[in-house]
């Protein structure tokens, strides 16, 4: 299964699984407390799962969005390397 690495130890998601990637803004602590426990230091993006959680992210959105795009573009679940 191919994951997206999200920049913290132990989190990555199933590209499968993501529904939006947003810009990291303190309004989004709330959803980010309830989906992950707590919000971690250096949350730069939001990743939203097709599920509705909204899981931080150390990495760029717009990295993010280019490996997510990247993995659509190659048949969205085709061979490929883990997400780093």
């Amino acid at each position: 299964m191919n994951t997206l690495w999200l920049g913290y130890d132990g989190l990555d998601l199933p590209f499968g699984e993501i529904a939006a990637v947003l810009l990291y803004h303190p309004a989004l602590d709330g959803r980010i407390t309830h989906a992950y426990g707590s919000v971690p230091p250096g949350v730069r993006s939001v990743v939203v799962t097709a599920g509705g959680a909204y899981v931080p992210a150390r990495l760029p959105a717009e990295l993010l969005r280019r490996r997510w795009a990247r993995w659509r573009a190659q048949g969205a679940g085709g061979q490929g390397q883990r997400g780093r």
